[in-house]
């Protein structure tokens, strides 16, 4: 009957299917069965799930909401993160654990047990989990991943996460994820000495690139996107676009000092050497130049982060990281009395919360601070003044 669904078997297969009816669309799909007694019992589980459908107890999902895998909604993600041109190097990466210990579950059975099994897995290593040859699916999985910090790991919840809201309509809300305390807040920032250490042992064509991110605190992709339609030579403006912003707003700046004295040099190397000789004008002002692990001229900057390290390395700064410029930036302007607003402008950050993040006091600003304290405190007199008796006259006649 129609109202209970029907089992059949098809000729090319020795499993036996089920049709049935939810809200009027016919469904067809495989039981998975291989005798009639098994369809049935299928198929009966199948009616009861119509049913809870209908009362509104809960919402048919159906098989091929079922049957979506993990793979199937990072690879969503991916779409619409390189769609809106946010598909970064560092995103990828972090796609590659998930998608390795994840990919092939289905994405309606992820369980809560197995996102802490991921976890803890990522935070100890495969290596260090001593529990002889008995090892879990994921485990396994993510065998060839190094550990990581708990930040690392928050940001991997959170493209996983993501994923499932990008396609919740299909697969609902997916699992609980627990959000890990962050104890690796970086608080980073380069004196002008360390900066100049750094940036001679930087390749060349990463040096002007450098300095303007250290004068400005701008983000490293903003930088990289930067063309010559960008700029007005005669005003010496630069117009960074909304859509190469983070927050999606336009910024503008007036280029003065050495900030000018960057361009001018960028604007003479725009012209170089194609491979067969020609003569070639980059549309971007910062891109690489033919050399190590760069095969063409012209190439936009991306991810340079060995040639950064071994910058690092040689100038006897290891560990230091690109975007402390940003914070560097945000310290330098506020030292140099520049207005929280003004500079806001500058670096892009769009609240004030975010900017005092960036803008680190350090040890020499508390110094600075207390030494002038002292000074005010010694301008004070030191002894109680006592009202002579005419002035404590005067003063009770009022």
């Amino acid at each position: 009957m129609r109202g209970e669904g029907h089992v059949y078997k098809r000729t090319s297969t020795n499993l036996w299917w089920c049709k049935y009816y939810v809200r009027g669309r016919p469904i067809r799909e495989s039981t998975g069965a291989t005798t009639e007694k098994e369809a049935r019992k299928y198929l009966k589980a199948r009616m009861h799930q119509v049913g809870a459908d209908l009362a509104g107890i809960k919402k048919f999902i159906g098989p091929k909401r079922e049957n979506i895998k993990i793979c199937e909604l990072l690879n969503s993600l991916s779409r619409n993160y390189e769609i809106r041109h946010k598909l970064t190097p560092q995103i990828r990466s972090k796609l590659k654990p998930l998608d390795a210990a994840f990919g092939n579950h289905l994405a309606m059975e992820l369980v809560d047990d197995s996102i802490a099994r991921y976890i803890q897995t990522r935070q100890r290593g495969f290596r260090a989990l001593q529990r002889g040859n008995e090892f879990s699916i994921i485990e396994m999985a993510l065998r060839g991943f190094k550990p990581v910090s708990d930040a690392t790991i928050n940001r991997e919840m959170q493209l996983l996460k993501q994923a499932y809201i990008l396609r919740r309509n299909e697969v609902g809300e997916g699992p609980a994820i627990p959000k890990l305390k962050e104890t690796n807040v970086r608080q980073g920032f380069f004196e002008r000495a360390e900066f100049e250490a750094i940036v001679k042992h930087l390749p060349s064509d990463l040096q002007d690139f450098a300095r303007f991110d250290y004068l400005t605190g701008w983000r490293k992709g903003e930088l990289a996107s930067l063309g010559w339609n960008e700029f007005n030579m005669e005003t010496r403006e630069l117009v960074l676009r909304p859509e190469e912003s983070k927050n999606r707003e336009s910024r503008a700046i007036r280029l003065t000092g050495e900030l000018w004295e960057i361009i001018l040099r960028r604007w003479k190397a725009r012209r170089f050497h194609g491979p067969h000789g020609e003569w070639i004008i980059s549309p971007l002002v910062f891109f690489r130049t033919r050399g190590r692990g760069i095969l063409v001229n012209g190439t936009p900057i991306k991810e340079f982060r060995k040639a950064w390290n071994d910058a690092c390395k040689a100038a006897g700064l290891p560990g230091r990281l690109f975007h402390d410029f940003r914070r560097t930036a945000a310290r330098n302007m506020r030292r140099a009395g520049v207005p929280e607003e003004v500079a806001m402008k500058i670096t892009g950050h769009k609240t004030s919360s975010m900017f005092r993040r960036y803008n680190i006091t350090d040890n020499q600003d508390v110094a600075e601070a207390l030494a002038r304290t002292q000074e005010y405190i010694e301008s004070l007199p030191k002894e109680r003044r006592t009202p002579s008796s005419e002035e404590g006259e005067k003063e009770g006649l009022r």
